[in-house]
């Protein structure tokens, strides 16, 4: 008993330094923290621990919380506790959890974006004796970007974008909000201009995670897909037509102009990619040498909005990895459309549009339409660079210069 422990107060200690928040008095705060940390079971401290310093990448388990209802003891008002001082129920635990070890400047009434648990959290929220509890594993969780905010949908964008074009700027969404830049001067082309970051804040600069140098083994659900070498031509013509047939999507990898292995079919609520594919259930899992060489870390979830809607579900693309994903719809940077968005880690943005099907009533059809004016979200085709952007404004002025993106077609 005394080991078990003595262990969990090393789980506690470490977790205590691998904490963003800091306040001037550290003391008050240490306090307010072991309190916390007395809700959470050995179990769950050493789950949280895993995740927080693997940068997410060993976050498969849940970790339960104490109950919502149960306050930890508050400090007086007038004090700095260096946590959290009001903290909004039913979404407290998770909220403080995410913003200890994942984002010191996570605000939980942004009007960007919202903060809820993915697909993978088979824990989830659920309510036990009357008291809510959550998973606090802050990896369990994403910024999903409200979708009011993706693109122009107002009634009021079209004004917004012609003024734009008249000044001569080009508007492009980033993480959480609309961001302006202009076009690079000609003169200073050893330059390359960056797109600002995505919070106020700096987000926590830490390494990326270590890519292992063998092979990893191809999970026993992987699609057959991921080897098909040797397989009769007849069976392979057979295979993709079935695969045509049930999934939503299907995904290439490009090394510049390069073709990198066979296409992919996704099916099922979510496809996880890369590194992901090593800390999530449930998923269809996408993980080739070739993504781990290029540290990829990024999922498709088919998902409805609202969360639990009976609404044609959505794609949403969500970047687990330590570095922005570059999207865009329109592959062809010489269009005149901005289409080019920056997806910064932890973010979740919503890539194509769900449709109701063809065999339900016209009325029906025609209830749940939701014509966008947004250029993006009217294309079928997705095109995912990691870390690398394209266009006048980057050194890579063509799509094909990027040495590692993805496309991705939608049924």
């Amino acid at each position: 008993m005394w080991c078990v422990f003595s262990e969990r107060r090393r789980h506690v200690e470490r977790l205590w330094r691998r904490r963003l928040l800091v306040t001037s008095d550290e003391r008050r705060a240490r306090r307010r923290f072991l309190r916390l940390m007395r809700g959470f079971d050995a179990e769950d401290v050493e789950v949280i621990r895993k995740a927080v310093e693997s940068d997410g990448v060993d976050s498969k388990a849940c970790a339960p919380g104490p109950p919502m209802d149960e306050r930890v003891e508050e400090d007086p008002p007038d004090e700095d506790s260096g946590l959290i001082p009001q903290i909004d129920r039913p979404m407290s635990m998770p909220y403080l959890c995410c913003k200890l070890w994942r984002w010191k400047d996570l605000q939980v009434d942004a009007a960007l974006h919202r903060l809820e648990a993915l697909p993978w959290c088979r824990f989830g929220r659920v309510t036990i004796n009357n008291a809510t509890v959550s998973c606090c594993n802050p990896y369990h969780y994403a910024l999903w970007i409200r979708p009011e905010t993706n693109g122009g949908d107002d009634d009021g964008s079209e004004d917004k974008n012609s003024s734009v074009h008249q000044n001569n700027h080009r508007s492009s969404l980033i993480g959480n909000g609309h961001i302006t830049y202009r076009h690079r001067d000609h003169t200073h082309d050893a330059e390359i201009s960056k797109l600002p970051k995505i919070l106020s804040g700096e987000l926590p600069d830490r390494p990326p995670p270590s890519v292992p140098t063998a092979t990893p083994p191809v999970p026993d659900d992987s699609p057959p897909c991921t080897s098909r070498s040797s397989q009769d031509p007849d069976d392979l013509i057979h295979y993709h037509h079935h695969e045509s047939n049930r999934s939503w999507a299907k995904m290439t990898r490009y090394e510049r102009k390069e073709q990198i292995g066979d296409t992919v079919w996704l099916h099922g609520a979510f496809a996880a990619v890369g590194v992901l594919s090593k800390s999530v259930h449930d998923a269809q899992l996408e993980c080739s040498p070739w993504d781990l060489k290029n540290e990829v870390s990024f999922a498709l979830i088919r998902q409805a909005d609202p969360i639990g809607s009976t609404n044609p579900e959505d794609v949403w693309l969500y970047n687990s990895g330590t570095r922005p994903l570059f999207l865009s719809m329109t592959p062809n940077v010489s269009s005149t459309k901005d289409t080019l968005r920056r997806l910064s880690p932890g973010y979740c943005i919503r890539v194509h549009r769900g449709e109701v099907s063809a065999s339900a009533p016209a009325s029906e059809r025609t209830k749940v339409r939701r014509p966008s004016k947004d250029p993006a979200l009217a294309q079928q085709n997705l095109v995912i660079s990691v870390g690398k952007g394209w266009g006048p404004n980057y050194s890579r002025l063509y799509l094909t210069d990027i040495p590692c993106r993805y496309e991705v077609s939608f049924a």
